[in-house]
């Protein structure tokens, strides 16, 4: 008899919905993914979109 005849319950096993959360895991990963970046480029081209301050307006 060899090991795996001894010992079958140290097999990793799987089951039947044993990966379907890493299904629902990625969608949700890049959709957030994708809201975070729409947000950020859209701050980032506010932010560059704005007019500079002229020198004498800033404090000291």
């Amino acid at each position: 008899m060899n090991a795996e005849a001894v010992h079958p319950g140290d097999e990793a096993t799987n089951y039947l919905f044993d990966n379907w959360f890493d299904l629902i895991e990625v969608g949700l990963r890049e959709r957030v993914r994708g809201f975070i970046e729409t947000m950020l480029e859209t701050e980032l081209e506010a932010v560059l979109a704005r007019p500079l301050r002229p020198a004498t307006d800033r404090p000291r």
